[in-house]
């Protein structure tokens, strides 16, 4: 943002366009502070004055509702108003939109507003509703809650499917008869994918949801890194609406340094890759070299070069192929992850991953989890696997 200022005297005077500096991080953060802070404090007052109205069980049950309408009421009142918070005024800082620094349009205001108050609450109330509905149990309890999502959620689809060919039915007796069953064959067609993806999401959202939430809290990291090295887009709410701010005000102070900060964020995002490449990109590495060195040892053996056992003695090349395989299969698959050593009574999580009985029963005590992937799983969904070889 910037404005025009007058030098010079009379009408020989010259116009000269004033520039803004960008705030500083530490004013941008002051300024959320304070804004938490009262927003804090509206939502507490709605909430108690639904409470004074509707008695304490409904406020009890719509706590969150209230505490949104709080929140949501004022940021409408301040940058929904095109005004600044009562941080910004603190702060003295203003909100910007794009490198030209104009103020913000009324859509970009309203994005802003959605992505602060209503997108967390949403987000919120469907993991809320996911897990409440037994979602991360085992794959016959999910399979369990599709067939009843089709018979519930799907009759709206059925009454919206079996409208429109009633209307196109109507209007074949029109006179259009050929134009008007096509189209209504490309909208039963349209419907029908659209519940098939409906159920597929279903079916597979115990799987996603995880996977999810640690995207969306490393983006939030990767996005507080980027502000401490950068200085700007404090939250990601304002790096996808593209939100700056400039400082109004005269400084007194010499603005601060946080890349410090952005060093530790990096180091934590590191480690955390680190860990996921471990977990998931790591082990299907090492299968397929393995693979590829069992491959050239067997065509080394077939073009003649000798090859021994253990104890030096000459191994044919069509036996070869067998004791690489059980090598294979009793060096690094048939371990237990948590205890390193052969498995006992093999033991298959929701997720896949085999471990021994007793080490998964003692660690389920402890959490809830796969000890691999994090995957949530409950005790009777440990499945012991019988005359197995794993």
């Amino acid at each position: 943002m910037s404005e025009i200022a007058e030098e010079g005297d009379g009408a020989g005077g010259t116009l000269r366009m004033r520039e803004y500096p960008r705030a500083s991080q530490a004013e941008v953060m002051r300024a959320s502070e304070k804004d938490e802070h009262y927003a804090s404090h509206l939502c507490d007052a709605c909430h108690d004055a639904f409470r004074r109205a509707f008695g304490t069980r409904l406020s009890v049950t719509y706590e969150k509702e209230t505490r949104l309408a709080g929140c949501a009421l004022y940021y409408l009142l301040t940058t929904g108003s095109g005004l600044q918070t009562l941080g910004e005024e603190y702060c003295d800082i203003q909100q910007v939109a794009g490198p030209s620094s104009l103020p913000l349009s009324p859509a970009r205001r309203t994005l802003l507003v959605f992505f602060q108050t209503v997108l967390p609450y949403i987000v919120e109330k469907i993991s809320a509703q996911a897990a409440s509905r037994n979602i991360y149990q085992s794959s016959e309890t999910a399979e369990a809650v599709e067939i009843s999502e089709r018979m519930g959620n799907g009759s709206d689809i059925r009454h919206l499917e079996g409208a429109v060919l009633n209307q196109f039915a109507g209007s074949m007796q029109s006179g259009t008869l050929g134009r008007d069953r096509d189209l209504a064959n490309s909208c039963s067609q349209h419907l029908q994918s659209l519940r098939s993806l409906w159920h597929v999401a279903l079916h597979r959202w115990p799987r996603v949801l995880p996977g999810l939430r640690d995207a969306f809290l490393s983006a939030v990291r990767a996005n507080l890194m980027l502000f401490y090295f950068e200085g700007v887009y404090y939250h990601l709410s304002k790096r996808v609406a593209g939100v700056k701010y400039i400082h109004m005000g005269k400084l007194f102070y010499k603005k601060p340094k946080y890349h410090m900060l952005g060093m530790f964020l990096l180091i934590q995002l590191g480690i955390i890759g680190g860990d996921w490449l471990r977990r998931s990109a790591l082990p299907n590495l090492l299968k397929s070299m393995r693979v590829q060195a069992m491959d050239q040892s067997l065509a080394a053996g077939q073009k003649g070069i000798p090859l021994l056992d253990e104890e030096g003695n000459a191994v044919r090349s069509s036996e070869y192929g067998k004791i690489a395989i059980e090598n294979m299969a009793t060096s690094g698959s048939s371990k237990c992850s948590l205890c390193l050593s052969r498995r006992q009574h093999p033991t298959a999580t929701p997720c896949g991953h085999v471990f021994c009985w007793n080490c998964i029963i003692d660690w389920c005590n402890e959490k809830a989890e796969c000890p691999l992937c994090r995957s949530p799983m409950l005790h009777s969904d440990l499945v012991c696997m019988y005359n197995a070889d794993v």
